[in-house]
């Protein structure tokens, strides 16, 4: 049987990160994420067949088919989950938003990776 929940990969040193994914958790009340840190689990990484490097480099998260996807996207998918923030996920639908948004992304795992 496959697992039915989104894989949510992050990086567990970084309160920032860490604080973040804590806040989904607490609120993901119909339970469809497994909250994997990058720092604990290595089984759940090598199936992935993506280095850890890589994956700290941004958000990844792994569908039940195992697509997965990365940084703004993958926040995207989240949020539509949640209802109080599933219009940021309607607001990345606009394209120009995601092509403003995704730099943005990148800058702030820039910065994320200098203070951690």
């Amino acid at each position: 049987m496959k697992d039915k929940k989104i894989k949510v990969f992050f990086d567990g040193s970084c309160k920032v990160c860490s604080k973040e994914i804590n806040y989904y958790n607490k609120h993901d009340k119909n339970n469809k994420f497994n909250w994997i840190d990058l720092n604990s689990r290595s089984k759940d990484l090598k199936s992935l067949g993506i280095s850890k490097g890589e994956l700290m480099e941004s958000l990844h998260i792994q569908l039940h088919n195992g697509r997965v996807i990365k940084g703004v996207d993958a926040f995207k998918i989240i949020w539509r989950e949640y209802p109080f923030l599933k219009f940021l996920s309607y607001i990345l639908d606009f394209k120009i938003i995601r092509i403003i948004a995704k730099p943005i992304y990148r800058l702030l795992v820039k910065i994320k990776a200098i203070f951690t």
